[in-house]
């Protein structure tokens, strides 16, 4: 907006209702605002806690000047310059009070300190203070890619006065299985995360199709609603999904594109053995069955002849 914004608020601020100074003889509100807006940094990670008017009661609390006075505008750069590394903190998303209450706690010491020793002093015991109570905090987990929403890796970042989420998809990528026909096979819907124990998973098959788009699932019916462990007989190509949490809320969901083909090794070498056998069993027992086959044939001709024997015995002799 530049310097003319800045330079018209404070010939306004004066003319503008509820201007009344805050400390008598002191300085505005409109005043302090503006000041303290222009000041490099001031509105990062010191405006979470207090904003700027808390800071620039500070500066008036320690320098006893007004806005416009060089002195006043000094003691807030010095605020910002000595306090800038906090711009560069992240807490767990739990501990956003707790780092509140730190900050402030250092403000309130420096309003305590104001009239006993120079301010200079005073802020670097207080970025001291401030720093040995931040190690005490409990660190959030890192963020575990490649998926999920992990709402204990949550951070506070000071330098936008934001919660911040980890960046990753809540689709996990497809993960394939080779499977056979007459094989079970266990599908497992767990994350490299900590999830509470009670979330509940819900179960989903596409027949056919190597797919992660939701409209194409079925829910699979009957299957107990937190078990993280899904086993198939005799399994079907297509896709297996899972997702943890409630539909509404989902904390993650995984994808697992079944490949099936024939039936597997140890089967088709049983049917081969028991093919090679049935193969090898003649070759044993040629000798007994060429055997009975000549018996019978020796058996057939003797019959046949016996029959010719009788026909031409029984023929009437001619004259």
């Amino acid at each position: 907006m530049g310097w003319w914004w800045v330079a018209l608020m404070l010939g306004l601020a004066p003319r503008l209702p509820g201007t009344t100074s805050i400390l008598a003889g002191g300085p505005c509100l409109w005043h302090w605002v503006v000041l303290a807006s222009c000041v490099p940094g001031v509105q990062l990670c010191l405006s979470c806690f207090g904003g700027h008017i808390s800071w620039a009661q500070v500066c008036h609390a320690n320098t006893g000047a007004p806005a416009e006075d060089p002195r006043f505008q000094r003691c807030l750069k010095d605020i910002t310059l000595t306090l800038e590394p906090l711009n560069a903190v992240t807490v767990a998303s739990g501990q956003h009070e707790a780092l509140r209450k730190i900050i402030l706690d250092a403000r309130h010491f420096l309003d305590t300190q104001h009239q006993s020793r120079p301010s200079k002093t005073s802020l670097l015991e207080a970025i001291d203070a401030i720093f040995v109570k931040l190690t005490q905090l409990e660190a959030a987990p890192a963020c575990v890619p490649p998926c999920g929403y992990q709402p204990a890796a949550r951070v506070f970042q000071c330098a936008t006065c934001r919660h911040v989420d980890c960046q990753f998809p809540l689709d996990c990528p497809m993960q394939d299985m080779l499977a056979r026909v007459d094989e079970t096979i266990t599908v497992l819907c767990n994350v490299s995360f900590a999830t509470p124990q009670d979330l509940p998973v819900t179960w989903m098959f596409a027949r056919d199709l190597r797919t992660q788009d939701l409209t194409l699932f079925e829910e699979l019916q009957g299957w107990a609603q937190r078990a993280l462990v899904l086993k198939l007989r005799d399994p079907t190509s297509g896709t297996i999904a899972c997702q943890l949490g409630k539909l509404s809320e989902p904390v993650a969901r995984k994808y697992f594109y079944l490949n099936v083909s024939g039936k597997s090794l140890e089967a088709e070498r049983g049917l081969q053995a028991q093919f090679r056998a049935v193969l090898r069993w003649p070759i044993v027992k040629t000798s007994w069955f060429y055997n009975v086959w000549l018996g019978l044939r020796l058996g057939l001709w003797l019959g046949l002849g016996s029959m010719a024997l009788v026909l031409l015995l029984a023929a009437p002799t001619v004259p």
